[in-house]
């Protein structure tokens, strides 16, 4: 059998099987009880196991203030229409802030092949990059958010 060959066998589709495919793509992660963390300029991603799903989240960067949240559902159910995925979806983040996630998830009930979650993987990233990059340019004046426990 060969290397390509195998790469189409179905395995069971868990997060080491994650963190398999972001080190062939030369990405950094972290490995957290069970969840794999990354994140780019603009989005911290978390891969977890939910039941017989793969679900991929991220969390934009930018902090909505409350007061635009007509303007941010506006955006997400625009965004939600013309794409295909990632789902953008907001929520309540502190007294002040609306914060959006996009949401992805892989039925893998029965395992996934390197290749199909190789697939889900960097479509993921690539489809919550450019969703992050519509709301950047929805909402281009918002200052994304510090991590509070970043201590530089």
């Amino acid at each position: 059998m060969t290397v390509d060959e195998k790469r189409d066998n179905l395995a069971p589709a868990d997060i080491e099987a994650v963190a398999g495919i972001l080190r062939e793509e030369g990405l950094e992660y972290r490995l957290e009880e069970g969840v794999l963390r990354t994140g780019f300029v603009n989005a911290a991603i978390v891969c977890a196991r939910d039941g017989d799903s793969l679900i991929f989240e991220a969390i934009w960067r930018g902090a909505i203030p409350r007061d635009l949240a007509a303007t941010a559902m506006f955006a997400c159910n625009e965004y939600n229409q013309t794409h295909f995925a990632p789902t953008l979806r907001f929520f309540e983040r502190g007294d002040e802030h609306l914060a959006v996630s996009a949401v992805r998830a892989l039925n893998v009930t029965h395992g996934a092949s390197f290749n199909q979650l190789g697939s889900f993987v960097v479509s993921s990233i690539q489809a919550t990059l450019e969703a992050f990059d519509f709301l950047a340019a929805t909402f281009p004046t918002l200052i994304t958010w510090e991590d509070p426990h970043d201590e530089h």
